[in-house]
């Protein structure tokens, strides 16, 4: 049995009820409902929540809501922990448990066909487990990363002097989790090595490389502008795929 699960707190403080807010009509928490709906290969969707209208709008869409316990509220818990209980929950009330993919509550770049591709590379490699999906840095790579300093000037990150070229290609590739999909063994969450800070992961975690702008989750209203441009363009490429199919190109 493979499941979704969607983590979406109450109490976000960047924006008002982000996981509930209107994108292109439709609550956010919508989005990875649907995509996970939309997934061949997801059996069940469930949503871990704390907010009363966050588990009202995952109903209405199809999930099933996890009632998140107090001890586990607020901004200030690790996330793995959150994951942690979810999984238990469903394991305790659903039989054969094999894959979780567990999906942020604020982000729209996603759809079944990234779900599916991140539970079949776990089909097809049994020694994983888990795998993520992850974009390429290149201007924002960790080499060119600066803080600023008590006096307000800029340094190196972590204060350390490094010898870094200006040219971007010659640094090791670095990747980043993009707000994606993580997919993973429900076993895993019993232990803390999977890579740090995703300690939920397991040892054995491999890569879906995607492009930057399938990435990101919301926190700022400009995100919620991005947000809707992309899935305008979306909209845009499956009305052109459709008119080509219907005319016979």
């Amino acid at each position: 049995m493979n499941v979704a699960i969607i983590t979406a707190r109450a109490g976000s403080k960047s924006i008002i009820n982000k996981n509930i807010l209107e994108v292109k009509g439709k609550p956010l928490i919508y989005y990875p409902i649907k995509a996970s709906l939309d997934a061949l290969k997801i059996d069940k969707v469930f949503v871990s929540t704390d907010g009363e209208g966050i588990a009202a709008a995952a109903e209405k869409y199809g999930a099933t809501v996890i009632p998140r316990p107090d001890e586990l509220g607020g901004d200030t818990i690790n996330h793995g922990d959150v994951i942690r209980h979810a999984v238990e929950w469903v394991d305790e009330r659903y039989d054969n448990l094999e894959n979780v993919v567990l999906l942020l509550g604020n982000t729209v770049y996603i759809d079944g066909s990234i779900i599916d591709k991140c539970l079949q590379k776990l089909d097809d490699e049994k020694e994983l487990d888990s795998c993520m999906t992850v974009w390429e840095a290149q201007d924002d790579h960790p080499l060119r990363a600066m803080e600023i300093t008590e006096n307000g000037l800029l340094r190196p990150y972590g204060g350390v002097e490094r010898n870094v070229s200006t040219e971007r290609q010659s640094y090791q590739k670095a990747y980043y989790y993009d707000q994606g999909v993580w997919a993973f063994r429900k076993y895993t969450v019993q232990s803390h090595d999977g890579p740090n800070p995703w300690w939920w992961m397991g040892k054995k975690s491999a890569p879906i490389i995607r492009t930057w702008v399938t990435g990101r989750d919301i926190h700022t209203y400009f995100d919620v502008g991005i947000s809707e441009w992309w899935l305008e363009g979306l909209d845009k490429i499956k009305e052109v795929l459709k008119k080509s199919s219907e005319s016979g190109l």
